[in-house]
Parts: structure tokens; C-alpha cells; sequence
């Protein structure tokens, strides 16, 4: 079963004064094995979404169901696996080993299966096994991401949900958790990322959802997200779309550096010859 929420509403310091609406009549149905992107400008509700899905934050209004199970209940905690985007702020142990293990000890399972769940986590991550002994909080922001990682695939979730999980790696510390995601989804986990950062992203999400001033604007796959110009636009896609405008029948859904330059050889081979041009979109 999936997760299902139904014309859920949001407010933060609700019946007072200060009373602010985040989410707004938002239905949403996320598979098992998908690989979905939650988009949106800051404050548009993105990471208040999330949070309803492990019970951090109650609907006012509407429901949501984990495979059928509220929140809030310690068996949907379990299928649920959530990566905060500073890591910093949701390590606490003294060591590495005691981080992953705290939730699998939490949740009844004995120190062999939980070692035997920690050593698969951190090789799902690409973490060194030396690195259990050592203090999270004297590891580079790579690694504490790593680490935060692995703390959620230990449980072996149904759906990992991310809060930019990539924001102020180097480019080799997002290459490694954009393999480790791929891998993870590749296993039949839904990978759900609230993300800004499209170039290191978009090639793999199968859908999109987009949210404006906490209402769902968009939501289905990648081409369409293009083809209907939604913003943002992953930086390729930026550029594609730049020079259709400017006159130059390009393909404004093509989103990869491959796609683009064969475009763009396409359109440069037919001035060459003096053929009439259109564009390839739709193929």
C-alpha cells in the first residue's frame, strides 16, 4: 500500500493570532518504489509536508495514511525513514555504531540483528567500518550525511524521505549519496527528496510534485514537468529554454547534457544544409 494523503490542511500557531496556513487541501498518493521530488520556493510547504509522514506534525484537517496505518504509530515510524537537511541535528551518540543502532535498539530488535543491520547500512552508504568507533560529530558534513543515512536504511524503511540531502557537500560528496539514493530505489525503497538543487536531481526523479504558497501546483512525471514550463527548471533545461525562446527550435524538455548537445548538433546541422527546422519536442 502506499502513502495516501487526502485534502490535508496545515497551520502553524493555529486559533491564534499569529495563525499561519502551510498546506492547503493538499492530496497526494506516493508508491512504493518511486523516486519523487518535492519542489517549491522556501516557505511554500515542502518540508511541512513531510513531516506528516512519520506523525512529526498532525493534519487539522483532512488524513494520512502510511500503507494504511496513522502516522504516528510506531509500525508506520518504522516504514518511514527521514534524513533532516542539517545531519547535525539529528545525531546525538557518542560514536557512529551507537547512532545507527539507537533506532534499531528502539524499536526491539537484539544486538545481533542490530549488528548485523549496522555493518549492511553503512556498506549500503559507502562508509568505512572504522568509522563506527569514531565520534559523528568529528566527521566532515559528507559523512555525517552518511551517517544519518545509514541510522534510516538500518530499519530497512518502505519510503526515505530527504530534506535537501545534498546541500553543502563538495561535488564528490553529492556524486556519492545521488549513488547511494539510485541504489536505494533500485531496491524497491521510495526515495521522496524535498530539493532545490535540480542539476544534481532531476535525472532521477520519475515524478514531481510542486508546491506554491502550500497548494499542490504540479504533480506527475519529469517530461511533463518540462513540457508545461514549470519553474524551477533544472539548469540544462534553463538553457534549452532560454534559446526557444530566442528563436532557436531546440527541444525545451531535453534536461541532460547529452540530450541538449544533440540538439543543439541537430539544429546546427540543419542551418548548415538550409533545411526548414522544428522542433524535435514530443518525440
Amino acid at each position: 500500500m502506499p502513502i495516501i494523503l487526502e485534502n490535508v490542511s496545515f497551520s502553524y500557531s493555529r486559533k491564534t493570532p499569529l495563525e499561519t496556513p502551510a498546506l492547503r487541501e493538499i492530496s497526494l498518493r506516493i508508491e512504493k518504489g518511486e523516486f519523487v521530488g518535492i519542489l517549491g520556493e522556501k516557505g511554500a510547504g515542502k518540508s511541512t509536508l513531510t513531516k506528516l509522514f512519520n506523525g512529526l506534525l498532525r493534519p487539522e484537517a483532512g488524513t494520512v495514511r502510511i500503507d494504511g496505518l496513522d502516522p504516528s504509530s510506531k509500525e508506520a515510524k518504522r516504514r518511514i525513514g527521514m534524513v533532516f537537511q542539517q545531519a547535525a541535528d539529528q545525531l546525538f551518540c557518542r560514536t557512529v555504531y551507537e547512532e545507527i543502532a539507537f533506532g534499531l535498539l528502539n524499536f526491539g530488535y537484539s544486538k545481533r540483528e542490530a549488528e548485523e543491520r549496522i555493518y549492511e547500512a553503512i556498506d549500503s552508504v559507502c562508509l568505512d567500518q572504522a568509522a563506527l568507533s569514531r565520534d559523528p560529530f568529528s566527521l566532515s558534513g559528507g559523512e555525517m550525511q552518511r551517517v544519518a543515512l545509514a541510522s534510516a536504511l538500518a530499519l530497512r524503511p518502505d519510503y526515505l524521505v530527504l530534506d535537501e540531502p545534498i546541500t553543502g557537500l563538495d561535488p564528490a560528496g553529492k556524486k556519492e549519496i545521488l549513488d547511494t539514493l539510485r541504489k536505494i530505489k533500485n531496491m524497491g525503497t521510495a526515495v521522496i527528496t524535498v530539493t532545490h538543487n535540480l542539476k544534481g536531481f532531476f535525472p532521477l526523479l520519475e515524478r514531481v510534485v510542486l508546491i506554491k504558497e502550500g497548494r499542490i501546483t504540479f504533480q506527475g512525471s519529469r517530461e511533463s514537468y518540462l513540457e508545461k514550463g514549470c519553474v524551477p527548471l533544472p539548469p540544462i533545461a534553463s538553457m534549452m529554454k532560454e534559446l526557444r525562446e530566442r528563436g532557436i527550435p531546440v527541444n525545451p524538455a531535453a534536461f541532460t547534457v547529452e540530450d541538449a548537445l544533440e540538439e543543439i548538433l541537430r539544429v546546427k546541422s540543419a542551418f548548415e544544409k538550409g533545411s526548414s527546422l522544428t522542433a524535435t519536442e514530443g518525440n
